[in-house]
């Protein structure tokens, strides 16, 4: 497993409710580039969290390409989705991101999508499964997943 070192997009995308820590804004505990000011006693929730290149599913690390990549639960190894947080800036290049990315591309051909959240409006979501919708993002409110799953 690696480690952070200067990355800690963790600490500014993500909602941490247990701090009050809004989603797409940096923690009050955090000092960019460095570290959590409260390491030792950080939430349970930001001791529990790992991402996609801490556990090396990919070689792209969060602080270099504006996202980060995630299992939300154990329903995502199932479903085969993974979640994830992007600057919207940054939503622009993804999947030239991912096309560099040699394991996102074998991850990709094992028919994983990747659910991406990409501002406040914790609603909106745009999805990336070339196996089903081509090379392209698709843009879909949080609601209409979830009806389409009732289906």
């Amino acid at each position: 497993m690696r480690n952070c070192e200067n990355c800690n997009l963790c600490c500014k995308l993500p909602e941490i409710p247990s701090i009050n820590k809004k989603s797409y804004s940096w923690c009050k505990n955090c000092e960019i580039g460095v570290g959590c000011n409260i390491y030792n006693n950080k939430p349970k929730k930001c001791e529990e969290f790992t991402c996609a290149y801490l556990e090396c599913f990919t070689d792209l690390k969060p602080n270099k390409v504006g996202f980060m990549i995630f299992p939300q639960n154990e329903m995502s190894y199932e479903h085969k989705v993974f979640t994830v947080y992007c600057e919207e800036f940054k939503l622009q290049n993804f999947i030239k991101n991912i096309k560099k990315d040699w394991k996102m591309q074998r991850m990709i051909e094992n028919k994983w999508a990747f659910h991406i959240r990409y501002n406040q409006d914790d609603d909106k979501l745009a999805i990336y499964d070339p196996n089903a919708f081509d090379d392209k993002l698709i843009f879909i409110s949080r609601k209409e997943v979830q009806s389409a799953n009732k289906k």
